[in-house]
């Protein structure tokens, strides 16, 4: 099984819960869906906290390019969301 690494930028994610809390409703939903693998299992993701001079980032770790794929869509959509009820929230 191959990985689909996903980075996030530190301009993306000012506050970590915002991301940790969309991973959890994400795996939630996925599960919810059917978009589970053959033994029943929700995808697995993993994440990775990158410190540098620029910031903090975060890396996803996905299992699969689907699993990556759609939760870029869905956290593009938090984003704005948290955005538009709070733009202090992600520092706009």
């Amino acid at each position: 099984m191959s990985e689909v690494v996903v980075q996030i930028s530190a301009d993306e994610v000012q506050d970590g819960v915002i991301l940790s809390k969309a991973l959890e409703a994400f795996a939630k939903w996925s599960e919810e869906s059917g978009m589970t693998g053959t033994d029943g299992d929700a995808p697995d993701i993993m994440m990775m906290t990158e410190r540098s001079d620029v910031g903090i980032r975060r890396r996803l770790v996905f299992q699969d390019r689907d699993h990556a794929a759609r939760f870029l869509v869905y956290w593009r959509n938090e984003r704005g969301r948290a955005r538009g009820s709070d733009g202090a929230l992600l520092g706009v």
